[in-house]
Parts: C-alpha cells; sequence; structure tokens
C-alpha cells in the first residue's frame, strides 16, 4: 500500500474514532476533581503512569482513582510522605486497592520516581517539567538518558512518551514541540500496526515509534493525536475496518 493509501485509510479510523463508530470506555483515566494546575493533579498523572504497564489500563486507573479517595492510602501520592516511611508501609498501601499488582517491583517503581521528586524536585513533578522547559525533546532526552536512573519505567520509549501526553490530556501543561511525541507504541498501538501492515508481527517498541514517526512526517497528524484511535481500534478488534 502507498504512504498516500496509507495516510488515507489513517485518516477514514480518525474519523470514525471522532464520530464514536470506533467505541470507547465511558471512563478511562478516571480522577479526582481537583485543579488542573495543582501539584495533586500533577502527582495523581505522573506516579500511576510509572507503573501502567503489562496490565488494563482503565483497571489501573480505577484502582488509582480508589487510593486516593481512601484516606488511609491517598498519602502515597505524595512523596514527601514515601520519603518518611519505609517501602513495606508503601506496599501495603499500594496493594490494598491493586494499585500495585506486582507487590515488590511496582512498590520499588512508585516509590523510586517519589523519591527522585522528593529529592530533586521540591516533591512536585512540576518542577521537573519547568527544568526542561516544557520541551518535549528536552524531556524525553533527560528521561531517557540523562537522568535515566531517576526515573525507572518512565525511562523507556512507551512510557517516556505516554506521560507528558497524558499530561497534556489532564492538567495544564502546555508543551513545546509536541510533535516530538511518540505514538507510545503499547501493546494495543503494536496490534493496530501491524493489522495496518506497517510493521512485521515481531515489531518491537522501537520499530513501531519509528516507522509512525517517518509515516507522519510531512503530515499534519502528529504521532500522538493516533494514539487514542490506534488504542481502541484494537480492542475493538479492528473494527471499524477503515
Amino acid at each position: 500500500m502507498s504512504k498516500d493509501a496509507l495516510i488515507s485509510r489513517i485518516r477514514t479510523l480518525r474519523d470514525h474514532f471522532t464520530s464514536g463508530a470506533i467505541p470507547r470506555p465511558a471512563q478511562h483515566e478516571v480522577h479526582p476533581d481537583m485543579p488542573a494546575s495543582s501539584r495533586e493533579r500533577y502527582l495523581y498523572f505522573t506516579l500511576p503512569v510509572t507503573i501502567n504497564f503489562q496490565r488494563s489500563s482503565p483497571a489501573m486507573w480505577q484502582s488509582a482513582y480508589t487510593t486516593w479517595h481512601d484516606p488511609e492510602t491517598q498519602p502515597v501520592f505524595l512523596p514527601e510522605w514515601v520519603a518518611a516511611h519505609s517501602e513495606d508501609e508503601l506496599r501495603a498501601k499500594l496493594t490494598k486497592h491493586k494499585l500495585a499488582l506486582q507487590p515488590n517491583k511496582h512498590t520499588t517503581i512508585w516509590r523510586t520516581i517519589a523519591l527522585t521528586l522528593h529529592e530533586f524536585y521540591s516533591d512536585d513533578p512540576r518542577e521537573f517539567l519547568k527544568s526542561v522547559r516544557f520541551d518535549i525533546p528536552t524531556l524525553i532526552s533527560h528521561l531517557q538518558i540523562k537522568h535515566r536512573r531517576r526515573f525507572p519505567y518512565l525511562s523507556g520509549p512507551k512510557l517516556s512518551n505516554y506521560w507528558p501526553y497524558i499530561l497534556s490530556q489532564y492538567t495544564d501543561a502546555q508543551f513545546a514541540n509536541v510533535q516530538a511525541l511518540s505514538i507510545i507504541p503499547d501493546t494495543h498501538v503494536i496490534q493496530s500496526s501491524i493489522r495496518l501492515g506497517l510493521v512485521p508481527a515481531n515489531a518491537t517498541s522501537r520499530d513501531v515509534e519509528q516507522v509512525w514517526r517517518e509515516l507522519l512526517k510531512g503530515t499534519d497528524i502528529t504521532p500522538s493525536q493516533l494514539h487514542p484511535v490506534l488504542w481502541h481500534w484494537s480492542r475493538n478488534h479492528f473494527q471499524p475496518a477503515g
């Protein structure tokens, strides 16, 4: 299939998504009612992202929502609380509502990111974003290369793009150079990419990211705009066909 034909099909899928022909969950990234500019909202859309891999994303966000609304477990979202308490105490709270499905791994990741925010960024994700001037290429470079050890899992090709994408949707963050965000190559996006014939069945996340970046170059479509389209298309068993 030619590039023009692929772009035409992608536009059709995007239209299907916009019109509702590709269904989506009534609620996905469920969240408390907080000011979009607040530290708490940025923390809510930062720490759960770090453990949103190899699991149901809607279920993860529901667990985050329940954890936030339980007075006993809400403190896990505060880096200063995490820094003042043991890993065992954190694990007990993260597992209560199944926010941490892998008790050891997820707790360690959450704790590491929270301590990074506590030690280097005044307990506030907005301070990290200020340090990279809200610039997407700089942000991704810091996560993937410069400060990789500070940000386990956020440094990978999926979450390093998913995090700023989520912040752009649910906080007041205004990013520069958003076209530098990749397609966010999670399982559903990879499967949609295979279905469209863009990559072979054994393609890696990096392969998918690069193919989409090249395909969309010179068009008015940014890679991150297609993430929800492809994600829901895969979940709907690639219907409508586009």
